[in-house]
């Protein structure tokens, strides 16, 4: 059984870098959509750079966490991480 908090720390890695890559282009591009720039993306072979990049917020949030003593939390981080690193992988074989 997974424990509560290590979960919370995974909720928090998945959504922490979507939400890094949504300011991103809400700020410092000329892009309407986050789904257009995705495709476009994609069409560029940049999408694993860009994702690569998204998590580094997360490297962030890992040192508040543990930090505080909220090592539960910060596994689940890594292990969020680590499904990125996964789907960068998986993204670049394809």
């Amino acid at each position: 059984m997974i424990n509560k908090q290590v979960f919370k720390g995974f909720l928090i890695g998945l959504f922490a870098p979507i939400a890094a890559f949504v300011v991103y282009i809400a700020f410092f591009t000329e892009s309407s959509s986050p789904l257009e720039l995705l495709k476009q993306l994609f069409h560029l072979n940049l999408l694993t750079h860009v994702i690569s990049l998204s998590t580094l917020i997360n490297l962030l949030i890992f040192y508040m966490k543990i930090t505080t003593n909220r090592d539960l939390v910060a596994r689940g981080i890594v292990m969020a991480t680590f499904f990125y690193a996964f789907l960068v992988i998986i993204l670049i074989v394809i």
